[in-house]
């Protein structure tokens, strides 16, 4: 047996009172989650508004980033050095922040 709601709005409520809180609602076809943790998944294809980066990005610092603009910067978690990559340039730096390597367009800075 299953059962089915066909609605173009659905909401579930938590909390009480002033505390209420919506941690997911349908709304138009759209599945809207207010807070996520996924353990396992697989995700086709994505669409990500502005950038995606690791928890520890920290800019110049530490993580990586990816923004919508095509630049991925990868710092790692040790402060060994960094990479940087633009759609013109690929930069390498030491842990002293000296740049030892770049390819494609030279601009000579990171």
């Amino acid at each position: 047996l299953f059962n089915h709601y066909n609605a173009n709005q659905f909401v579930l409520m938590s909390g009480s009172g002033t505390t209420q809180y919506s941690p997911f609602a349908v709304v138009n076809g759209q599945v809207f989650i207010s807070d996520a943790f996924i353990q396992d998944g697989t995700i086709t294809n994505a669409k990500i508004g502005s950038y995606i980066q690791s928890n520890n990005y920290v800019a110049g610092s530490t993580g990586w980033k990816l923004d919508k603009g095509g630049t991925f910067e990868n710092y790692g978690s040790d402060g060994d050095g960094a990479m940087k990559q633009t759609n013109t340039t690929i930069s390498v730096r030491d842990s002293a922040g000296v740049l030892r390597f770049q390819a494609g367009k030279i601009t000579g800075v990171f």
